[in-house]
């Protein structure tokens, strides 16, 4: 039998139908590959990057190599042709390199990583009311599934999500269909006095938008009009220079000794422009996979003396991505 190839459009369909307990089960899934990173780091070795000799396009390759989850993601990225990365998660069999099957990337990385924001989140959930708020800073595929999957999560409660856009709204069809009591709301961040109401007054805000000038800002926070609890996670920046909450929040938490949320302490500390600015150390952060079943806690710090934030940043792991591949081709009985 021929290993299967999963479509972006398997993967969207697949967890569009997930129900709340099945995410739950991913999730799960995803937190056990990342309790296996957090052990033993060596299994995501260096990415390899390279152009082609034309210069057009650039190709990376992110290998997993544990006795559990083992294989490549491969992206390449062309300026030119306007489709973003384009690529693969290739599974393969830890103890004989047997070709498991082949993912498309698109679909399969927004999932894994709003899974990924969401680890934490579980254990929070009895602290949210009836009433919720959700920010989501990005109107990409990113941005979509953080809404989408949180929703998920929260259902059974009123839930209202915003879109901070910046150039075009969010095409809200799919949610609307999914989730037909959603209330949803769209807002340019060029609105800087509705971005700081929305960033005050949500539970929860993600932030999926690659940035230079931070949008969520501490003083955002500080206003008496919010939650007594908010729950922030930030996937969009990826580099040394990008910013998407400012240093003044980020200290906030190395000050009080709260511990910032992240998926790999090696590299956020190496990509993640709001915590490379603030000077944060190692030992101010706490990777996901360090959070076990006895770990009841998740670190938050006070900000404007009424509220209480957590913060997790991601930059993302191929562990993630072969794990949650594997995860799929499972369930698609491969």
């Amino acid at each position: 039998m021929y290993p299967h190839i999963i479509s972006n459009s398997q993967i969207r369909d697949l967890f569009l139908e997930a129900s709340q307990g099945k995410l739950v089960d991913y999730i799960t899934q995803l937190h056990k590959a990342l309790q296996r990173y957090s052990k033993n780091p060596g299994i995501v070795p260096s990415r390899f990057v390279q152009p082609t000799p034309d210069g057009s396009t650039t190709h990376f390759n992110m290998q997993v190599l544990d006795d559990v989850y083992c294989g490549v993601k491969t992206l390449g990225y062309n300026p030119a042709n306007g489709s973003g990365f384009e690529g693969v998660v290739i599974v393969t069999d830890p103890k004989s390199g047997r070709l498991k099957g082949v993912a498309e990337v698109k679909e399969l990385t927004g999932v894994r990583t709003a899974m990924c924001s969401c680890i934490a989140l579980l254990r929070q959930l009895p602290l949210f009311e009836e009433s919720v708020k959700i920010a989501v800073f990005g109107t990409g595929l990113q941005a979509f599934w953080h809404a989408y999957i949180c929703c998920k999560l929260l259902e059974g409660r009123k839930i209202t999500v915003s879109f901070a856009y910046r150039c075009t709204p969010m095409d809200t069809t799919v949610l609307q269909q999914k989730i037909p009591d959603l209330n949803i709301i769209q807002m340019p961040l060029g609105d800087q006095i509705g971005i700081s109401k929305l960033v005050c007054e949500s539970n929860i805000i993600f932030g999926c938008i690659p940035s230079t000038v931070p949008g969520i800002l501490k003083k955002h926070l500080d206003q008496q009009c919010g939650p007594s609890y908010t729950y922030i996670s930030l996937i969009g920046s990826y580099k040394s220079h990008m910013h998407e909450c400012d240093t003044l929040l980020v200290e906030e938490f190395k000050q009080q000794g709260a511990q910032i949320l992240v998926d790999s302490i090696e590299h956020t500390l190496a990509e993640a422009g709001e915590l490379i600015d603030a000077q944060v150390e190692a030992q101010q952060l706490l990777e996901l996979g360090q959070l076990d079943r006895a770990a009841s806690v998740v670190p938050a710090a006070h900000v404007g003396g009424h509220r209480k934030v957590t913060m997790c940043k991601i930059v993302g792991l191929a562990v993630m991505d072969v794990s949650v591949a594997q995860a799929v081709l499972v369930e698609m009985g491969q």
